[in-house]
């Protein structure tokens, strides 16, 4: 077995002149080097030749249905064929704990791979050459049969109970990203819910603001001239006895189960220099507050 020095450091106690401290000191270690894995190295040698000789069907293919789509923008519509089974080709790799997904996406991939070479067949047909349609046809097909080929070299079968085990812990975890998900919405939900009712009770606090000084500004209207000789002593006390506002007449009225109407009708008769819209609006509000609208 080889081995290597590797450099080290570990916290020591290090004391000058009666003082100590920690400090990095650095010390030595042998340790074992691992045999070279030559099955890995092999695999990742195996990806990088198939990795280029997909990219080369990816050129051929796009050249020769591009010059079959007349050039130009063909060249567009002919990458999306040899993109597409390269796309299954991933989804196929990424679902290989799932055998249902995985087929799919394989079926999907010789269809796939069936129309590239039949384009490129047909391109080579036109141009008058035989050997032209079937070796570039054959790029592409040789190009998916030797990933199919990695991908069976790389696949770890599964028991049937190790595989519904995998299947479990799959739909364990696809639970609770759809609870996350479902959380996340509610709670989305809830914050635009709350600001919406923030937004309304402002609203009604400056309605009530708005409300209440229109009432003082009607009241002090009303009140008589303490200073003139027609006042009575009745209207003196009547004065410094404080006058229920609309919102608490309206409040109690609707408490109390009376109609809207009935409830305004009540406040004018109270107040009878109180503005009859006014009063109703107050009315209504109050209404739906008590009622729980608001």
């Amino acid at each position: 077995m080889k081995f290597r020095t590797e450099i080290r450091r570990r916290l020591v106690e290090h004391t000058v002149d009666g003082i100590t401290h920690t400090v990095n000191k650095p010390y030595t270690k042998r340790v074992p080097v691992l045999p070279a894995d030559w099955d890995a190295r092999a695999i990742k040698a195996a990806s990088t030749l198939v990795l280029a000789l997909t990219a080369i069907a990816v050129v051929w293919s796009t050249v020769s249905i591009g010059a079959l789509l007349h050039g130009g923008p063909g060249y567009a519509a002919a990458a999306v064929f040899d993109v597409a089974w390269v796309t299954v080709l991933l989804l196929e790799w990424m679902a290989r704990f799932d055998p249902d997904k995985r087929e799919f996406a394989r079926n999907m991939g010789f269809v796939l791979v069936g129309v590239t070479a039949g384009a490129i067949f047909w391109h080579g047909l036109l141009v008058g050459s035989v050997a032209m349609a079937v070796v570039g046809a054959a790029v592409s097909v040789i190009a998916k049969a030797l990933w199919m080929a990695i991908f069976k070299h790389v696949d770890k079968p599964l028991s049937d109970a190790d595989r519904q085990w995998v299947d479990a812990e799959i739909s364990k975890a696809n639970a609770k990203l759809a609870v996350a998900g479902v959380r996340r919405r509610v709670a989305v939900a809830e914050v635009q819910a709350r600001a919406e009712i923030l937004a309304a009770e402002q609203i009604l606090n400056q309605l009530d603001d708005e409300a209440n000084t229109a009432e003082q500004i009607e009241i002090g209207s009303t009140e008589p001239n303490s200073t003139s000789p027609l006042a009575s002593p009745n209207k003196v006390r009547e004065q410094i006895e404080p006058v229920p506002s609309i919102t608490e007449l309206a409040r109690q009225q609707v408490a109390a189960g009376a109609s809207n109407k009935d409830a305004a009708a009540e406040i004018l008769r109270l107040l009878p220099t109180a503005n009859a819209e006014s009063v109703q609006a107050t009315v209504r509000r109050e209404a739906r507050r008590v009622n729980g609208y608001l």
